[in-house]
């Protein structure tokens, strides 16, 4: 799938192992509560077994390009593709130094047309740190719903403890996970 939006200058298409290479030359956030998505430090060795696992028959990764260089500046994820029951599972992640700038909200819009048009998928779900104020802001202007609190084990336990965002068990922190889902139904009422 290569589809443009010519509003914002980005568009979509599949990812290959070449783009994923590109990884190494985005940029790191400076929030540690962000560390889990600096692609930027990755060896080619991580990077490699990175595409391996989002090229899998369950999964459709796209690349998000700018039109105006062809420069890869984020992925979007189709993960638990699942075409009997219409539905998956969203993951998104930009380079630090091409976020707040329209992009994410741009590459959604071409993926939901995709997405409901073209794949006639019902449902699309995604989990959502509570303290990601951007994604949550994103996601709740595309019309997703809330369904839902979770939390799972932080990867970076060395972060500074915050019980709106975090929650402490069994020695543990853990990160308090918004669930949220987009129907077909939902997404034509936009």
């Amino acid at each position: 799938m290569e589809k443009k939006n010519q509003q914002t200058n980005v568009y979509l298409e599949k990812i290959n192992r070449q783009v994923a290479s590109e990884l190494s030359q985005w940029g790191n956030f400076s929030d540690p509560r962000l560390s889990g998505y600096n692609y930027g430090n990755l060896s080619s060795f991580e990077i490699s077994f990175w595409y391996s696992s989002v090229t899998t028959p369950r999964k459709k990764y796209f690349a998000v390009k700018r039109t105006s260089d062809n420069r890869f500046i984020g992925f979007l994820g189709l993960k638990n593709y699942n075409p009997l029951t219409k539905r998956a599972k969203l993951g998104i992640v930009f380079d630090p130094n091409f976020t707040s700038m329209g992009y994410g909200y741009a590459a959604m819009e071409i993926l939901l047309d995709y997405y409901f048009n073209t794949l006639k998928f019902r449902e699309l779900l995604l989990e959502v740190n509570l303290f990601n104020d951007r994604a949550l802001k994103l996601y709740k202007s595309l019309g997703f719903k809330e369904t839902g609190l979770t939390s799972e084990v932080f990867e970076n336990q060395d972060i500074e403890f915050d019980q709106r965002y975090f929650e402490e068990k069994r020695g543990l922190i853990y990160s308090k996970i918004l669930k949220m889902k987009l129907t077909k139904d939902d997404y034509y009422g936009i």
